[in-house]
């Protein structure tokens, strides 16, 4: 199959999926995280980077504890939206749902020391898609398993938290090798 058909199909499904929905509600602005999960190709990438876009300078007019307190309380804005536009699709986790993408995002960089993000975020960011997009063990579980609105919300946490445990571990052995190379915040 080439890329321009992939293209074409997957703006014929958001065609169907915006004309299925109102589009100015605030659950279709929520699940779509303000319209980024409905860029094309890659509607998980789009999401997460319009959560880039909304964690970053959180992050840096607050802290980590208020980006976490704001993921959770999306993560549950996020369960309600989902349940109600999945009742109004009768289907489970079309690709334009990023809310989840968005949450796991907040988490990642709530769990991500300020001074050191710049650094992190791109490797959280790369390990974040590749365990969202393969779901590899619980996270995969978790998608076929657990239905409706939390199974679509769960496993992209369960994602960031393996993105988290595996950035950290990296980090943890690059430190013990070459502690000295490490960026120093000044």
């Amino acid at each position: 199959m080439d890329l321009r058909k992939i293209i074409r199909d997957k703006k014929e499904e958001r065609n169907k999926f915006i004309a299925a929905l109102t589009p100015k509600s605030f659950d279709f602005q929520i699940v779509t995280w303000f319209g980024s999960g409905l860029i094309i190709p890659a509607c998980g990438t789009w999401g997460t980077i319009g959560g880039m876009i909304f964690g970053i300078p959180l992050l840096f007019l607050t802290n980590s504890i208020f980006v976490f307190i704001v993921a959770i309380f999306l993560f549950f804005i996020g369960l309600k939206s989902v349940e109600r536009i999945e009742k109004k699709l009768n289907g489970h986790d079309p690709s334009f749902i990023v809310i989840d993408e968005v949450v796991a995002i907040l988490i990642g960089i709530a769990m991500t020391p300020k001074d050191y993000l710049f650094f992190l975020l791109p490797f959280m960011f790369l390990l974040f898609r590749f365990f969202d997009a393969k779901k590899p063990w619980l996270i995969g579980l978790a998608d076929r398993k657990i239905k409706g609105a939390w199974g679509v919300m769960i496993d992209d946490v369960i994602a960031i938290i393996f993105s988290l445990v595996t950035l950290y571990f990296v980090l943890f052995v690059f430190i013990i090798f070459f502690l000295d190379t490490l960026p120093r915040p000044e």
